[in-house]
């Protein structure tokens, strides 16, 4: 809606552009606007639309990157200023200053283009809403010469043509160019009602409103046009499209040329009574003020807009300028942050669970605020659509209680370890040089550590300083269950922590440079505070080392993230800017310098002695496999997979990212933009564990081990870098050129070593096996790992999401093996997996599939929710993080794999869950072309009615192999009563979700 300081004009908008020199034109363009009394040059109403956007402390040119900010400086200088430091804001007419520089009169200019683009834009948005179709006013000009009605009509319906095209000199898309004649649309309207195409030209030509354009041959000079107020809403409608006109456009609708459709008369419609509501009673122009407030915002600007938004003003900031008046956030505002008498909030997808989803709409409503508003927009993906149907259970299911376990030996043993540390550190009177604040203990860099390590070791030896090792072993065992004895935990400080310390300090494979960083991701030291496997996203190059990190023109994610949101191609919006990253760089501060080096470890062109192979046939994760000849960009080498023996194992360069870099060209954010998550599902390794236990037909164990995921760019093994430039040593950038310099394909690598819990089957039933390289096989093992996670998170009274799950493939004696697998999500583990590996646990964690158990997820399952759920859903495997798998998860699968780990014994037929899917199965063949179901055997089979196709379907169990007893008999009866027919098994875990594989 256009200000009310803007609309109607004055009368004096159109005297100023009156003829003066020809006293005829004069008079003639006088009577002219007689007949249009309030017709308004675009320009004057583009400058009073500026002056109320002002007024109100609104950028007039949008609120786009290159809009809201100008340069200063050149040649690496390069400074970035805010927009309005154009203007004098003094006075409450905002002017421009008295003196402005050049970069100023070119921004002041630069916004004046961009509001005039958005203008013309929302005159002619599309061809069903343009101003003139919603019956408000249209687009005309100033008449050349004598022309006739019918012609000054044609010209305003070319006008139109060329709006709803955006063919106008502000258009990306403008090319200037030397023929002055109409596009064929506008030739062929103008043949309709019977007029020369060059009468129409003149007029566009001369007026100034259009110049040559090499699209549409002529594009609209948006600052010549009027407008044109209607004196009621009545006018003419194109009975075939549906067009508005406010004027008779020479009797024919000028966007149905082929055959021509003559114009109707009509009067007022409901549409414009709407738009007069908007224009006319909706109420007085308020400013809407939008800022980002998310992680990835620079640090200085995050108090900043946090007192902006509760209108806290200091210094010589503007109010009406900064104030916030809309805060766009991610999670990182759900709990911990004040942000005043909120009174709406407003979702963009539904959250993952109801405590998110509290914390979220209850930031609105407080400090007693009469009314508050919370709305949530749900997406079309399976998490969204379950709870849109169901709100109840997104505003009142029961929150998981705390939970806190005070019997992990591992982490007893790294408080204690950062403990003595940090006494050692102390009394031994090392200096560290600059040391930063670090939330894992101020022990210095890495590369100093062997100035500190006979210290350290004297300090750990000497005799008088155990009485103080022995009372912090005395207060970190309060109340809790740790028995370890003093003497073996003082043996160990003695004779294996700096050694332990002194391996991890060589280990190239930790990119960390603060020694107290670098053992607590190795599981020494407790991860503390925020995650610190963070990688930065360079979207300007620092250009002075004082301040470290950099305060601005970074953007920082975990590393598991980073390798898909900063990957190169990827795209990350921050600040209404899009910024697409290109290339890895490690950068770091030598005093007030600068320095850059390695992107990758190891270093390129260094050979990687820890490559990885991936098996695109059974998912198996080789790392580390045999080392790879450095490659250029070619097909990716191809092995035999040592789990399936088949030559599937794609070979990659895998290497970690220290540092990502954008290629410093940011755009203007439009509503779209490219991110490309290409990141592998968590992985493990195939190195076998030797200490299994066997709890039933269960083979668990629980060991410490690396977490892998990788960004191999979508298959194709990694992404081709080459060196940056050689001012920048160390970075590497994708390759855009086909020219002969050397390229590195390189895949990105995420690993995390934490607390990890191994289950696989020790002995399958005869004919019942799931096989890790099909479909339902996969299928079986995911199932299966999520329900362990949500069992354990029922047994543990934790939330399910502090656990990752997934499987992985192992060689077995004749065939690839599945194993699932529970890592916790916590840095270095919090001790959960090592906790239900002890056997009376496992014990306690498989009986939640035991539907005789009185409110086991078992139970609970195959009650009501059995007739309800043919698959998964958010009721039981499905959730938030698992959005990847909801095609694959099947509760009935979940729980016959946990009955087979239960007891070797265990019956796996279509029996029992299965048995409530009959009635879906049949109809859905039967719809398929098959006959009413008949009993083969055990089985239930169902033929095929067309006589060319001697097809008979027998439907069996998912995990059922061809040797199973049941299936034999089955197929033999089959092949007795049809001989001429072939019998195929028929799988109700594909019949459910691709039935089309079975027409």
């Amino acid at each position: 809606c256009l200000p009310k300081t803007a609309w109607p004009p004055t009368s004096q908008s159109w005297m100023l552009d009156l003829p003066t020199s020809n006293q005829q034109a004069r008079d003639e363009w006088l009577a002219l606007l007689k007949r249009y009394p309030e017709r308004v040059p675009l320009l004057d109403l583009s400058h009073k639309i500026r002056d109320a956007l002002l007024t109100y402390g609104i950028c007039p040119g949008g609120s786009t990157n290159s809009a809201m900010t100008y340069s200063v400086g050149q040649n690496g200088g390069e400074q970035k200023l805010p927009w309005f430091d154009c203007y004098n804001w003094a006075e409450n007419a905002v002017t421009s200053q008295v003196t402005p520089t050049a970069e100023q009169n070119r921004h002041i200019e630069k916004l004046g283009a961009k509001l005039s683009e958005t203008l013309i834009f929302l005159l002619f948005m599309n061809k069903a809403l343009t101003f003139e179709g919603i019956g408000q006013a249209w687009l005309s000009y100033k008449p050349q010469g004598k022309p006739s009605e019918k012609i000054i009509q044609a010209t305003d319906a070319v006008i139109r043509q060329l709006g709803i095209r955006h063919s106008h000199i502000y258009s990306p898309y403008f090319r200037a160019g030397n023929e002055e004649t109409l596009p064929k649309f506008a030739q062929d309207y103008v043949n309709n009602i019977n007029l020369e195409p060059k009468e129409v030209v003149q007029q566009l030509i001369e007026s100034e409103v259009c110049i040559p354009n090499e699209s549409y041959k002529l594009a609209l000079q948006p600052n010549k046009l009027y407008l044109v107020p209607p004196p009621r809403h009545s006018g003419y409608c194109c009975p075939q499209c549906s067009a508005f006109f406010l004027h008779p456009a020479g009797g024919y609708c000028s966007e149905c040329s082929d055959p021509p459709i003559k114009l109707e008369s009509c009067q007022n419609t409901q549409d414009f009574d709407y738009y007069t509501y908007l224009s006319e009673k909706s109420g007085e122009a308020f400013r809407m003020n939008a800022e980002e407030l998310t992680g990835q915002t620079d640090r200085d600007d995050r108090d900043k807009r946090q007192r902006w938004f509760q209108d806290i003003f200091i210094n010589n900031e503007i109010p009406r300028v900064q104030g916030i008046d809309l805060l766009s956030v991610t999670t990182t505002m759900e709990a911990g942050v004040d942000i005043g008498a909120l009174m709406a909030v407003m979702m963009a997808n539904m959250p993952p669970r109801r405590f998110n989803y509290q914390q979220r709409v209850g930031r609105a409503g407080r400090r007693s605020a009469g009314v508050a508003l919370a709305v949530t927009f749900c997406r079309g993906r399976s998490h969204d659509d379950f709870y849109f149907q169901r709100p109840e259970s997104i505003t009142g299911d029961s929150p998981p209680p705390p939970y806190v376990d005070m019997r992990s030996e591992p982490i007893f043993k790294r408080v204690f370890i950062k403990e003595v540390l940090r006494r050692a550190f102390i009394e031994s009177d090392i200096q560290l040089d600059n040391a930063a604040d670090n939330v894992h203990g101020e022990f210095g860099a890495v590369a100093k550590w062997q100035d500190y390590e006979s210290a350290i070791t004297t300090w750990l030896e000497e005799p008088e300083n155990e009485p103080a090792i022995k009372q912090i072993l005395k207060t970190l065992r309060f109340q809790s269950s740790i028995t370890t004895s003093d003497a073996k935990m003082i043996g160990y400080l003695r004779y294996d922590l700096v050694p332990e310390i002194r391996e991890i300090v060589n280990d190239e494979s930790y990119t960390q440079d603060a020694l107290s960083e670098r053992l607590a991701n190795a599981g020494l030291l407790p991860m503390f505070g925020f995650p610190t496997r963070e990688r930065s996203l360079y979207t300007r190059w620092p250009t002075s080392g004082n301040h470290w990190p950099p305060k601005h023109g970074v953007i920082s994610r975990n590393l598991d993230l980073a390798l898909s949101q900063f990957a190169p191609g990827s795209q990350t919006v921050k600040d209404k800017a899009v910024h697409t990253a290109c290339g890895v760089v490690d950068l770091y501060h030598l005093g007030s310098q600068v320095k850059t080096g390695s992107g990758f470890v190891p270093p390129l062109p260094q050979s990687n002695s820890q490559s990885l192979g991936l098996c695109s046939n059974c998912q198996a994760v080789v790392y580390p496999h045999t080392p790879l000849e450095q490659t250029l960009s070619q097909e990716l080498p191809v092995d035999n997979c040592p789990v399936c023996k088949q030559k599937a194992l794609r070979c990659l360069d895998a290497r970690e990212p220290k540092g990502f870099f954008t290629d410093l060209k940011p755009e203007d954010y439009d509503g779209q933009f490219e991110w490309q998550p290409y990141s592998t599902r968590p992985s493990l390794g195939i190195a076998e564990c030797q200490d299994y236990e066997h709890i039933g037909n269960a083979n668990i164990a629980a060991w410490n081990d690396q977490i892998i995921a990788v960004n191999d760019n979508g298959g194709v093994g990694g992404f081709d870098f080459e060196k940056y430039s050689q001012s920048k040593p160390g970075a590497y950038a994708v390759k855009v050129g086909k020219d002969d310099i050397r390229t590195h394909r390189v895949a990105l690598l995420s690993r995390r070593k934490t607390d990890i819990l191994l289950v696989n089957v020790k002995n399958w039933p005869q004919g019942v096996f799931a096989d890790p390289t099909t479909v339902e096989g996969r299928a079986a093992w995911y199932s299966f790992a999520f329900w362990l996670r949500i069992a354990a998170g029922a047994l543990l009274d934790i939330d399910a999401l502090e656990l990752q799950t997934g499987f992985r493939s192992l060689s077995g004696e004749s065939q690839p093996v599945g194993e699932a697998f529970l890592s916790d999500q916590l840095e270095n583990g919090a001790g959960y997996c090592q906790f239900l590996a002890q056997p009376e646990e496992f014990q306690k964690l498989m009986e939640q599939a035991n539907p005789s158990n009185q409110n086991s997820i078992a139970q609970k399952w195959l009650a009501e929710h059995g007739n309800n759920c043919d698959t998964s859903c958010n009721l039981c495997l499905r959730d938030y993080q698992s959005l990847a798998y909801h095609g694959l998860l099947d509760w009935r699968l979940a729980l016959d794999m946990a009955h087979l780990l239960m007891s070797d014994s265990a019956v796996i037929n279509l029996h029992s869950s299965w048995k409530n899917l009959d009635a879906r199965i049949s109809v859905t063949l039967q719809r398929l072309g098959y006959n009413s179901p008949i009993t083969f055997g055990t089985l239930t089979g169902y033929v095929h009615t067309n006589s060319m196709r001697h097809i008979i379907q027998i439907v069996r169990h998912p995990l059922w192999q061809d040797e199973h007893p049941e299936w034999l008999e089955a197929e033999r009866i089959a092949k007795a009563q049809y001989p001429d027919y072939e019998v195929q098994a028929a799988n109700p875990f594909i019949i459910l979700r691709r039935p089309g594989d079975y027409v």
